[in-house]
């Protein structure tokens, strides 16, 4: 049978647990707001002041995801020790897939009858002749192409990690992890493959062994940060910030059609150092009377179904529309649909988490 890994390193305390609860609100905040946004390229902008707004804008929030793979490589490092591998993958998948599942569902349900309200109002086309209406086309959409993606990615990621349980403590299985990673920064600017978050999908596990290495060493990492002065993080998070905005731009310059990639290489180091410098000063964020732990994942299945399927509803009928030559009103248009989704998502994961089990399920309960 199975047996689970063992470490010398003494099991965490649930005192240690605050830090996530912290890193998880923030980080779902910055994913949130990143989706809200709507830039249209920044070729449509035609002085620099601007397209350095709009690259910093859409900069600022690409840590978010790194950030959320590290965190549950930290927590497989702490279960792991407890349990078999396949007993924690048929926890994640209870706990993970299944709530990502009803989503998904319902963001294709929602498609068709979106589609079917247009044709019977509107009657555009042969309602069933629409290319949106295939299911086969619908699926592919949704699973690969919009956020939902990233569940999915992550259960590869992990289910990778796993399947070489045996090489966990090995810093050579690491650098294996990290050299795939950087795989996809360097393809960005030679399109080996397709420069898609779809291809990428071995590019993410070398965050959750590094978080997993987090976990071994937590005393070792936590008297390093302490010693280390909150300037210093501070001025090397805001060079990293300004790394990660100049290699967009020379990402724009060879052409790329994914210049705000989340595995370039300052990307890496920005999300890196923002771990690092949210956890030096996380001690003054007190976030657990928003139940962080119980909400984070309920606010990520359902901010992207509001987005597409709720806000046009709200805009369309306002008239209310996106234009392209005003970054003004582009980030005040972000913001608007940040504060209606975030609350709203924020408030329906609530409202579910109080309901039974048979329901809550839903979002991750």
């Amino acid at each position: 049978m199975e047996q689970p890994i063992h470490s010398t390193t003494p099991p965490l305390t649930k005192t240690n647990y605050a830090f996530i609860d912290s890193l998880r609100f923030i980080s779902m905040i910055g994913i949130v707001m990143e989706h809200c946004g709507n830039y249209f390229g920044v070729e449509n902008y035609p002085h620099l002041l601007q397209k350095i707004f709009v690259v910093a804008n859409v900069s600022v929030y690409k840590f978010g995801t790194i950030i959320f793979f590290l965190l549950s490589g930290f927590l497989i490092g702490d279960k792991i020790k407890t349990t078999t591998a396949r007993d924690y993958m048929g926890r994640r998948f209870k706990n993970t897939i299944k709530p990502w599942l009803f989503w998904v569902c319902l963001f294709i349900f929602c498609n068709y009858l979106t589609s079917a309200l247009i044709y019977f109002k509107f009657h555009p086309s042969d309602f069933w002749q629409t290319p949106t209406l295939p299911i086969t086309y619908q699926i592919s959409h949704t699973v690969f192409f919009t956020s939902y993606w990233f569940i999915l990615n992550f259960m590869i990621c992990l289910a990778v990690l796993l399947s070489f349980k045996r090489y966990l403590d090995s810093f050579k299985f690491g650098i294996i992890l990290l050299l795939l990673s950087l795989f996809y920064s360097v393809n960005l600017y030679f399109g080996w493959i397709i420069t898609s978050h779809t291809t990428a999908v071995l590019g993410f596990v070398f965050y959750l062994w590094l978080g997993y290495q987090l976990n071994r060493y937590f005393a070792e990492f936590q008297a390093w940060l302490k010693k280390t002065s909150g300037f210093l993080l501070i001025l090397g998070l805001i060079i990293s910030f300004a790394a990660t905005c100049g290699e967009s731009f020379i990402l724009l310059g060879h052409g790329s059609a994914d210049a705000f990639n989340t595995l370039r290489v300052t990307n890496i180091i920005f999300s890196l150092m923002s771990f690092v410098t949210m956890f030096k000063f996380s001690d003054y964020l007190n976030v657990s009377v928003l139940k962080p732990r119980q909400t984070t994942y309920g606010i990520y299945l359902i901010h992207e179904f509001l987005i597409i399927q709720f806000l046009p509803l709200i805009f369309y009928p306002m008239h209310i529309q996106d234009n392209i030559h005003s970054v003004k009103y582009l980030i005040g248009m972000q913001l608007l649909r940040f504060a209606i989704v975030y609350s709203m998502s924020y408030g329906i994961t609530l409202l579910i988490t109080y309901l039974p089990k048979k329901a809550s399920w839903v979002v991750g309960q």
